[in-house]
């Protein structure tokens, strides 16, 4: 909310705002879900795994184009907007039309702002974690709002519009960009496994070609002979603000205020989400999480040349193990027998170094991107929280 509206805007509530809808479910429709993003649409339109569905749809209601939806417990981050599409809601929304005059679009984009901005935050109960509950209508109606006149939330929202598009569609552009250094990124690891040396001498009939590198014929052994595999006995539950590194599932490590190993190590996720795609090479103390894998105690190896071979082809481990549930996992049994090449220690190290030199500036543009990202994310809400507070006046530029 804004102190100083301009002398124009009127302070009123949801109530007087906004009507309840209510209508039944109809049968034959499908599932409309309100995302956090702003987006009120067919579930059908996104994507259907990951949700339960319910064979009775017990209480649901139809949606309409043009309605206004809030979700009660996730309208505080951002889950309301207009709907796009005919179908049924679940009975958590809150599905309504303008009283007389003013403009839906506007409106969601208002709520939206008091979401994200933490304003709704302080307006209802919490009933869990990260969640503020608005099931009761009586709490959702109380809500102040300050509204410009109906004419000039149009062209608000008009405004709005135009300007977060070309905001949009430039973080797509940049992400496609990101996209692209990593394909490169992963790229310039293949090629430098390819090009490793080696004239067969020594192979047994135990040592097949490597499936993703065919042509390469060199000295291998499997996982299990090079490091000791295992796993952290931490939870996430137990980190704290400040301590050691603590690796967990995620990207990003967290804290813990004990260690569980003092060694140099490679650390990767073993189930979830960044399953194959986050990795870590670590000297020192730290932590991990049980159900992060730990390689530690190399043998014979170099650790930076090991840390660069299975990052590049872990997830290959994981396709080939057939880990294609909704929460992806890896047993201990497919690391154990990755087979790695074997190239005498003078190459490993070379390989290693070109590996981090070229990445280095990989990385480098892949972070100044996504500070780019970052930076036009901030703008796209300013702009947005400015325009709904009055604090500029789009109309002589709409």
């Amino acid at each position: 909310m804004i102190a100083t509206p301009p002398p124009n805007w009127r302070k009123t509530t949801v109530r007087r705002v906004l009507r309840q809808l209510d209508r039944p479910a109809r049968s034959g429709l499908g599932v409309i879900t309100t995302y956090r993003d702003g987006a009120v649409t067919l579930r059908s339109n996104r994507r259907e795994d990951g949700y339960t569905f319910s064979d009775t749809e017990n209480g649901y209601q139809e949606i309409c184009p043009g309605d206004l939806v809030f979700h009660a417990l996730d309208g505080f981050a951002g889950a309301v907007g207009v709907s796009d599409s005919h179908g049924n809601g679940s009975p958590v929304y809150h599905v309504c039309e303008p009283v007389a005059g003013d403009h839906p679009a506007y409106l969601a984009r208002l709520l939206r702002h008091l979401g994200t901005s933490g304003f709704l935050a302080t307006q209802a109960p919490n009933v869990r974690e990260r969640s503020v509950d608005f099931r009761n209508w009586n709490t959702f109606a109380r809500i102040p709002l300050v509204l410009p006149p109906a004419e000039e939330q149009r062209t608000i929202a008009s405004y709005l519009d135009r300007e977060t598009a070309r905001i949009d569609m430039l973080i797509e552009e940049q992400q496609q960009l990101i996209e692209m250094l990593r394909e490169r990124r992963a790229a310039a690891a293949v090629e430098a496994f390819a090009s490793l040396s080696g004239d067969g001498e020594g192979l047994e009939d135990a040592y097949e070609p490597i499936p993703w590198l065919p042509e390469l014929r060199i000295k291998r052994v499997q996982m299990r002979h090079v490091c000791a595999i295992g796993t952290g006995s931490s939870d996430s539950a137990d980190a704290a603000d400040e301590g050691y590194p603590f690796f967990v599932r995620g990207d990003q490590p967290l804290a813990l205020d004990h260690y569980e190993f003092e060694t140099e190590a490679i650390i990767t996720a073993g189930d979830g989400a960044m399953v194959g795609r986050s990795f870590h090479h670590y000297r020192g103390k730290f932590a991990a999480h049980q159900r992060v894998y730990v390689l530690r105690d190399f043998k014979g190896v170099y650790p930076r040349y090991l840390f660069w071979y299975f990052s590049t082809f872990f997830i290959r481990v994981v396709g080939d193990g057939g880990a294609q549930a909704t929460v992806p996992s890896v047993r201990r049994p497919m690391i154990a027998g990755m087979p790695v090449p074997m190239p005498a220690l003078d190459e490993q190290r070379r390989v290693a170094a070109f590996l981090d030199e070229q990445t280095a500036k990989i990385d480098m543009l892949i972070g100044e991107t996504e500070r780019f990202i970052e930076l036009a994310r901030e703008r796209r809400s300013a702009l947005i929280t400015a325009a709904v507070t009055g604090q500029i006046d789009v109309r002589g530029v709409a």
